[in-house]
């Protein structure tokens, strides 16, 4: 616990990110106040103050207040972060923007910098969030944040994974591993994988906003380089399973209309021309003192949340039958 309180204001707070940064505030000894439409009802610890509002047309109840620091977990549209910022901007004195790595111009190159260029939007009207948009808006978003607060702290995430990570992405893994049988294992096992867990980036994020710090740091990780073959080797080391992959090349996966990112999540194909998109500069956050704890912490978290959380079983990846089918053709077509 810190010696000095901060009176901290999340935007946002209740989704992903946000529940981990509340718990290592409360855990440092601040003072937490989240601002949100109030529709997920999260138990915390300790009391946090809730100021119920939207960022589109009810910013009322941020009005004529003070925070040491705002931590922006919901920033999505450069207009609505314009709207709070012409209230906030004499409500603290740090400003820390939690953006993406997605906001680069593409990742047609590895080790990508923060100083590499970044997207824009075709139509600086277009309010529409998808796939082709999210990182350009999130990188408008980092230009109104900057044009209102000297003292910003801009974190681009790398893929988040860990306990409450509602996209179950990585999750998809480790539950796949611990259902067991034979595995289709997407394209190469060599394919470079970057991602980072929750808990250590709010840990990470909480350090710098006490220390006042400002700049723009990738966050991903881990430390070292990570192949897909590793992360499932470990997997099967953490989690007791009969598990077998086989891995299945990228082209005839493509032939077979398989849905890279979606249907086997973390594999993106080589057709997309993003080599970079899990291989991006980690270092200057590390120099900041960014730590990652070990593959298998997050892989037992993980899977340990899931099973005591999840309500209904919500269908991830891709279906059984056709993973099984897929299966079989390849071995079919490719028997030594």
């Amino acid at each position: 616990m810190n010696a000095f309180v901060l009176k901290i204001l999340i935007l946002g707070g209740t989704n992903f990110l946000g529940p981990h940064l509340v718990e290592e505030l409360q855990k440092q000894g601040h003072e937490v106040t989240l601002f949100n439409r109030g529709t997920q009802d999260i138990l915390f610890e300790s009391k946090v103050e809730t100021l119920q509002g939207n960022r589109d047309g009810n910013l009322d109840a941020l009005k004529n207040r003070w925070w040491d620091a705002v931590i922006d977990t919901s920033g999505h549209l450069p207009r609505l972060v314009d709207e709070s910022s012409k209230i906030l901007v004499n409500a603290t004195k740090h400003y820390t923007f939690i953006s993406t790595i997605g906001v680069y111009a593409n990742f047609h190159s590895q080790d990508i910098a923060e100083n590499y260029p970044l997207a824009k939007l075709e139509d600086e009207t277009n309010e529409e969030i998808n796939e082709k948009t999210y990182g350009a808006l999130k990188a408008a978003c980092e230009k109104v944040i900057e044009s209102y607060f000297p003292n910003n702290l801009v974190i681009r995430s790398g893929l988040i994974v860990g306990p409450r990570d509602p996209t179950r992405r990585f999750s998809y893994w480790p539950l796949r591993i611990a259902e067991g049988g034979e595995i289709l294992g997407p394209g190469s096992p060599k394919q470079s994988l970057q991602f980072i867990d929750v808990r250590d980036l709010a840990k990470w994020i909480v350090s710098m906003v006490e220390k006042q710090k400002t700049g723009i740091y990738n966050a991903t990780g881990p430390a070292l380089p990570l192949s897909f073959e590793e992360l499932l080797k470990t997997c099967s080391q953490v989690i007791p399973s009969n598990a077998l992959v086989t891995w299945v090349n990228e082209d005839f996966l493509i032939q077979h209309d398989v849905q890279d990112w979606t249907e086997l999540p973390l594999w993106l194909s080589y057709k997309r021309n993003m080599p970079g998109f899990l291989n991006v500069s980690r270092k200057k956050a590390i120099q900041e003192g960014l730590t990652f704890r070990s593959l298998a912490d997050t892989i037992s978290a993980t899977i340990e949340w899931e099973r005591q959380n999840r309500q209904e079983d919500i269908p991830i990846g891709i279906e059984r039958k056709k993973e099984q089918e897929l299966l079989a053709e390849w071995k079919k077509n490719n028997k030594s």
